[in-house]
């Protein structure tokens, strides 16, 4: 058997080892349009900093992942289409390559939004490995004095707090009223983005982006407005990310009659590529993970969930039924959260139909816990630092002067990301159980580790 694996990230390598302990001699090929091994998409603002190893970043161990599930890698094959009904994979130039079995797990990619200007020198996303590159490329050039970030999602706030930390000015420009609106509601979003105010990041909330100016062929300045208005600000900027959301790229599946995710109601494409609780598309052969998809999430609803996480499940569900087995996806979470250093922020479920919410405070951190029908259906977290001091391992503080702001760099990484991890996990592996004292009780003293025991996802109590 033959499989064709669309894509390297997170989906494609967690599929490959699903594959493997099922299936050791079947022919596994991998396509890539970019040149490098699997790494971790949610580390880009590292890569900016320069503060990651290699061995973090391609961490599931560089070229050598290949060699040891005898994998056929193919860099820089660029896949346009499918065509299902001969079963061949498409690549740009016109090589058609045959699959049994094929797993689109490509992703997503970073929308641009049609700006006037944003064809100019200085303007990029932030979405991949390129990107990071190029942006710290600028940025050790000296050229780069200030920039303006489009978009106050969690890539835009990390890399806004990455940037200052380097010592440009940063401004951020967000359409809607507060940071992280897909993430935080206003309350528990107004109190994250006090910190980040306080070390020196201009926000402009409820503001849109007019038109990128520039001359000589680079970015010199960005032209906002508030919403509703045609009152004009301009700001200086060197540089400007654009940092406005991903879409999944369903062209592959442009030309057949593979289903994506629909609104029945208006008949809109509200996802990516459909598929059921096995990973598969409408055709049986075809699969699909990560972020070009949506899959089945833990309430049984269709969502596409572009993050990492799910990425990797859908990934290992996709291989192990792509070797013969018949394994069904228990639900897709979506916990996500930011790794700022004066804050960390991060959700997990829906809170936008909650039927009420439940709040509490101990040491410096906020957790709101949102119900509905009794039963938790999401939760929003926020850490704040304890003490203020100056990282010496930042390179970059060392040759910077440094300013009052450098001062309000917070060690401190809050609440983090593996307590998100552990109260998503009991809140939706365990989403029967109401919300009952013992568990006010364990939240509310911090006592996240008791709720659940993540590796055999048996309740302790």
């Amino acid at each position: 058997m033959r499989v064709v694996i669309v894509g390297n990230g997170p989906a494609s390598a967690s599929a490959i080892e699903a594959f493997r302990k099922v299936d050791q001699d079947s022919d596994i090929i991998v396509l890539s349009d970019e040149e490098f091994p699997t790494y971790a998409p949610n580390c880009m603002e590292n890569v900016i900093r320069g503060d990651i190893s290699e061995e973090a970043l391609f961490y599931k161990g560089g070229f050598d992942f290949y060699e040891r599930y005898k994998v056929d890698f193919r860099p820089k094959k660029e896949v346009v289409g499918i065509d299902n009904k001969r079963k061949v994979v498409i690549v740009r130039g016109g090589e058609e390559i045959p699959y049994d079995k094929c797993l689109l797990a490509a992703g997503a990619y970073a929308f641009v939004p049609p700006i006037p200007g944003v064809e100019l020198g200085g303007v990029t996303t932030a979405k991949n490995l390129y990107d990071a590159k190029r942006i710290r490329e600028w940025v050790l050039s000296g050229k780069v004095k200030s920039v303006v970030i489009v978009g106050a999602g969690p890539i835009g706030v990390e890399d806004a707090e990455t940037l200052r930390h380097m010592g440009l000015e940063v401004h951020v420009v967000e359409f809607f009223d507060r940071v992280l609106p897909r993430m935080l509601d206003k309350f528990m979003a107004d109190k994250y983005m006090k910190p980040l105010e306080e070390e020196g990041i201009h926000f402009y909330l409820n503001h849109q982006v007019v038109a990128i100016h520039g001359e000589d062929q680079w970015v010199e300045a960005v032209e906002i407005r508030p919403n509703g208005t045609d009152k004009s600000k301009f700001i200086r900027a060197d540089m400007v990310i654009l940092s406005t959301g991903v879409r999944p790229r369903t062209n592959l599946v442009a030309d057949t009659d593979i289903k994506l995710h629909i609104n029945e109601a208006t008949g809109r494409v509200v996802g990516g590529i459909l598929v059921n609780g096995y990973q598969q598309t409408s055709d049986p052969d075809v699969y699909a993970a990560g972020d070009i998809c949506s899959g089945i999430d833990a309430w049984g609803n269709h969502r596409w969930i572009a993050l990492f996480p799910p990425a990797q499940q859908g990934g290992a569900i996709a291989g192990f039924n792509m070797a013969g087995l018949k394994v069904k996806n228990p639900g897709l979470v979506d916990y996500n959260a930011v790794k700022t250093r004066s804050a960390t922020a991060g959700s997990g479920g829906t809170f936008e139909d909650s039927d009420g919410s439940f709040s509490f405070e101990w040491e410096g951190k906020l957790v709101k816990v949102f119900l509905k029908e009794e039963s938790v259906c999401g939760y929003q977290f926020l850490g704040l630092g304890k003490s203020r001091g100056l990282n010496s391992r930042n390179r970059f503080l060392k040759s910077q002067t440094i300013k009052s702001w450098s001062e309000k760099l917070l060690l401190d990484r809050g609440l983090g990301l593996e307590a998100s991890g552990v109260l998503f996990h009991h809140f939706i592996r365990f989403k029967d159980r109401k919300f009952e004292d013992t568990v006010r009780k364990a939240i509310k003293f911090g006592m996240l580790r008791a709720l659940s025991n993540p590796v055999f996802e048996v309740a302790i109590f």
